[in-house]
């Protein structure tokens, strides 16, 4: 079941595609739309793909940059896992503290909410930043090798 071009409901027909092309269900045209070719788009390209070549030049890089990552992940990791362990270590050695109020509020709740999660939230913060510029670096010495 072939339409003709112009015909009632189907609206002008793309340039080029007169008489070609396929119908959809509905009897509408369907249309290929392409994007154009981007000259220059690709520069950074040839480094990023020497990164996974076996040779010893990319498993230098990455290895570089995994050591990189793993240097910041240990040191959030580290003072994260020190600030958490030190809620439950001060409840057993004081257990006196148990029914200490400030301003109404169980003391658990003060420390929990004002000494454990805001500095949890900087060191998540502080390791984002982190990442960034190790990220941006990275990306310039690829750049840079370009």
């Amino acid at each position: 079941m072939s339409r003709e071009p112009g015909a009632p409901g189907l609206g002008a027909e793309p340039a080029g595609t007169a008489g070609s092309g396929s119908t959809t269900a509905s009897g509408g045209r369907r249309e290929q739309i392409r994007t154009p070719t981007r000259h220059g788009a690709d520069r950074g390209r040839p480094a990023a793909a020497e990164l996974y070549r076996q040779d010893n030049y990319g498993r230098t890089f990455l290895n570089g940059l995994m050591r990189a990552q793993l240097g910041v992940s240990l040191s959030v990791l580290i003072p994260a896992t020190a600030i958490l362990a030190l809620y439950p270590l001060l409840a057993v050695l004081f257990p006196s503290l148990d029914g200490v109020q400030v301003l109404g509020v169980p003391l658990a709740l003060v420390v929990l909410g004002g000494g454990i999660y805001p500095p949890l939230v900087v060191l998540g913060f502080w390791y984002v930043r982190r990442t960034e510029r190790l990220e941006q670096r990275f990306v310039e010495l690829l750049e840079d090798r370009d």
